[in-house]
């Protein structure tokens, strides 16, 4: 199962990048179309099939793959926390009010993960580059 591994989390940086030009601008057409691609590509992780264009990405762009995985946890955490905060509203039928203060922390808490990755991950290769000079 390589739903734990580097491509997973090079396909969640992928569909990251593709995802937000479109979600922002407010084409949910194709922005649902790379989710699904997203999806199914994902299932395929979990069967030990690993898609095409993340191998090339892995083997031909090794530094921008490295990248793409630091950011590559978030759309595994935007769908894993959106079906948990469906499913606990209705199972503690929770006020709108407490809906939306956790909503308002679920977004936040991808924000500041979307900052703060690729920072760590541009410190962690300077150091491993530095490490590997001397």
């Amino acid at each position: 199962m390589k739903l734990w591994s580097k491509e997973a989390l090079v396909l969640g940086g992928i569909y990251g990048v593709l995802d937000t030009p479109f979600s922002l601008s407010g084409i949910e057409f194709v922005s649902g179309i790379l989710f699904v691609i997203f999806l199914i590509c994902a299932v395929m992780l979990c069967f030990n099939k690993t898609p095409k264009f993340v191998s090339f990405t892995i083997s031909h762009y090794p530094k921008t793959s490295y990248y793409l995985a630091s950011i590559g946890w978030i759309p595994y955490f935007a769908v894993i926390g959106i079906i948990a905060l469906l499913m606990f509203s209705g199972i503690f039928q929770w006020a709108d009010d407490t809906i939306i203060t956790l909503v308002y922390i679920f977004d936040f808490i991808c924000i500041v993960g979307l900052l703060v990755s690729p920072a760590v991950a541009f410190i962690r290769a300077k150091c491993n580059t530095n490490r590997l000079e001397k």
